[in-house]
């Protein structure tokens, strides 16, 4: 019986590279949302900090010109921590789309492989039936000729 060959193994070889394609854009995503969470974070420390800061100044008694210099620095930090939440927002939203995609390509993978496993199993009664098939030709050989000579008895 010849070797089993799957008709579809060039399709098979594009799905697993989809696949693989879709799980390296997934964990691209998950690293970049995790970047942009610890930016988020690293912002928000800064900003509660400078805010401390800032009051124990105001508190202590301060100049004019440097409240407006450390108000105008605290807006900067404010407004990077609004960047970073912004980041981390469209960060989170492109994790589930590539998720999705990693799911579809698996399935679409696994749908490939199901017939695959369908072929091989046909293969495999193929060639059992064969082999029987075989078999009995080779029984009824060995029969044959001991029929034969008790007919001429």
């Amino acid at each position: 019986m010849k070797k089993f060959r799957f008709t579809l193994q060039a399709l098979l070889t594009v799905r697993q590279r989809q696949e693989h394609l879709a799980m390296e854009r997934y964990a691209a995503a998950l690293a970049q949302r995790r970047r942009a969470m610890e930016l988020l974070a690293i912002a928000n420390t800064e900003v509660v900090d400078a805010a401390q800061a800032w009051q124990s100044r105001v508190n202590g008694g301060l100049m004019a010109a440097e409240l407006v210099q450390r108000a105008e620095h605290l807006r900067v930090l404010e407004f990077k921590r609004n960047q970073a939440a912004v980041a981390s927002a469209s960060a989170e939203r492109a994790v589930d789309p590539a998720l999705n995609a990693m799911l579809e390509a698996r399935r679409q993978r696994e749908l490939v492989e199901q017939c695959e496993q369908q072929q091989r199993l046909r293969h495999q009664r193929e060639a059992a039936r064969q082999d029987s098939k075989v078999q009995d030709e080779l029984a009824q050989r060995r029969v044959a000729p001991a029929l034969v000579w008790r007919g001429n008895e």
